[in-house]
């Protein structure tokens, strides 16, 4: 009896520890999303504008419109984020100067991915130049040109890609990288291996935004072909330390700080389930049979166990079947040039 009222005890002194800490705790601050449209512009803060670019992970007949780009005006010219496809890097930017008439000074490549570093050949005939992480701008080196060359022989190829030629990044950095002209500060933050090797956030301070680009997307848009899911869960952990309220990702609608937590659980779920039916001595394709996660069809209208890809990919992993050192880089025959020393200021 004794035993059972002290367990009483500490029950009741749990919940009240619990109910003391939520009471205790500020309640988080809400942040109101713009609803958006594929196609519609938002200034999301001021001099910040965010362009929502088709995709879908459920219906085929939406058309893939590359990825979302975020600008930023600052007091002479103007910063993007994402480069896309040429063709879109055309309606990106005729999108701008309805927001503007200054120049883009600089475009920013979350990652070498066509979608998001193709329209570097746009930008760069606008003036602009390109900057990147250096594992961004060395990827985009190593795997650049026989990708382009590859869609260019395509019958069925993007026509914007057979009449341009491929521009590589300009200016790269280490770790940090700031624009700061006492208008709008712009920080780009690499974190390390998430999506890609060279995977690059920009960060805006005062206004609190986090912009991605597939190192966490909105929607079951995540390619893990590239990546090195331990280490992404690194990546976004460091990014939730970050002070922010708005998340512009590369892919999907615009959403909270939370959107961090909702990625990275995933990756932590999916190893943790995929290492269970490892031991268990089950292959790839039964263990994403049996993967529920209803939370996360309820966040992306998707099924986890119909993500086969990031399953397997996640199973080669902890299985020692991936050199993540090597993984989406293919150097060309007598290696590379050199990247370019950035002439923008760095911390």
């Amino acid at each position: 009896m004794l035993k059972k009222l002290a367990a009483l005890s500490l029950s009741a002194a749990a919940v009240a520890l619990a109910v003391y800490a939520a009471e205790d705790k500020p309640p988080a601050e809400k942040v109101e999303l713009p609803k958006m449209k594929f196609d519609d512009v938002k200034e999301v803060a001021p001099g910040v504008f965010f362009r929502y670019s088709s995709i879908s992970a459920t219906d085929k007949a939406v058309p893939f419109g590359g990825s979302n780009n975020i600008w930023v005006v600052f007091k002479d010219y103007v910063v993007v984020v994402d480069a896309n496809f040429p063709k879109e890097a055309e309606d990106v930017l005729a999108a701008i100067k309805k927001t503007t008439d200054k120049a883009v000074k600089y475009v920013f490549d979350t990652h070498h991915h066509g979608d998001h570093a193709w329209g570097n050949t746009t930008w760069a005939k606008a003036g602009a130049k390109v900057i990147g992480s250096k594992q961004c701008a060395r990827l985009l080196k190593a795997n650049g040109p026989d990708e382009w060359k590859k869609e260019q022989a395509k019958k069925d190829g993007r026509p914007d890609i057979k009449a341009n030629e491929l521009k590589q990044v300009d200016e790269s950095f280490d770790e940090k990288l700031v624009l700061d002209d006492g208008t709008q500060r712009m920080e780009f933050h690499f974190f390390g291996h998430a999506h890609t090797a060279g995977d690059a956030m920009a960060y805006l301070p005062k206004h609190k935004i986090l912009c991605t680009g597939d190192a966490c997307v909105n929607g079951a848009f995540n390619f893990m072909g590239h990546s090195n899911s331990a280490s992404w869960i690194t990546v976004l952990t460091k990014a939730e330390k970050l002070d922010v309220k708005l998340i512009c990702p590369g892919h999907g609608a615009v959403a909270g700080k939370d959107l961090l937590a909702k990625q990275r659980r995933y990756f932590e779920e999916l190893r943790k389930f995929t290492q269970a039916g490892i031991d268990a001595k089950q292959d790839a394709k039964a263990i994403a049979g049996g993967l529920e996660m209803k939370w996360y069809r309820e966040w992306t209208g998707v099924p986890a166990k119909d993500k086969l890809d990031n399953v397997d990919h996640v199973f080669q992993e902890l299985t020692g079947k991936i050199d993540h050192s090597k993984l989406g880089w293919a150097p060309p025959p007598g290696g590379l040039t050199p990247v370019p020393a950035t002439d923008v200021k760095a911390e």
